[in-house]
């Protein structure tokens, strides 16, 4: 049974002008995260300007990542394979913030070490910080507020 590919709603989507640019160049970027717009120009680049003839294409575990969201990878670039699964990974860190309502001072527990943090702030990339230094930090997606 196929998987309903994941909604990437709070990924930014390409511009008008983005989709008009691209158009100039041969590229059919309408439906494209900018993420993924944006591996699409550098393959294209590598490809037309720098003679590349071997892309590259996403390993067997960013393919079965990929598909646990609903989207096949298999046939795509290695640069645009990741693109989708960083979106993918961004946008349930967008997720795991709103729907936990995570903010500064939250008690939250790494589902990875199960242990209990204090956080500092969270970056705009979902990259949560901790209370007390030491540089620790985790991806919203791996925490569980308390």
């Amino acid at each position: 049974m196929a998987v309903k590919p994941k909604v990437l709603d709070k990924v930014p989507r390409v511009t008008t002008e983005q989709i008009e640019f691209g158009k100039k160049i041969g590229l059919q970027l309408e439906a494209h995260t900018s993420r993924v717009a944006e591996a699409m120009l550098n393959d294209l680049i590598d490809k037309e300007y720098y003679g590349a003839t071997d892309l590259g294409t996403p390993t067997e575990n960013q393919c079965n990542l990929a598909s646990k969201f609903g989207y096949d990878i298999s046939h795509s670039t290695e640069r645009v394979g990741t693109a989708i699964i960083d979106d993918i990974m961004d946008q349930l860190n967008k997720e795991s913030i709103d729907n936990q309502r995570l903010k500064s001072g939250d008690t939250v527990v790494n589902i990875w070490d199960n242990r209990q943090y204090q956080i500092s702030s969270i970056a705009e990339d979902g990259t949560v910080y901790m209370k007390g230094g030491q540089g620790k930090k985790a991806w919203a997606r791996s925490l569980r507020k308390r």
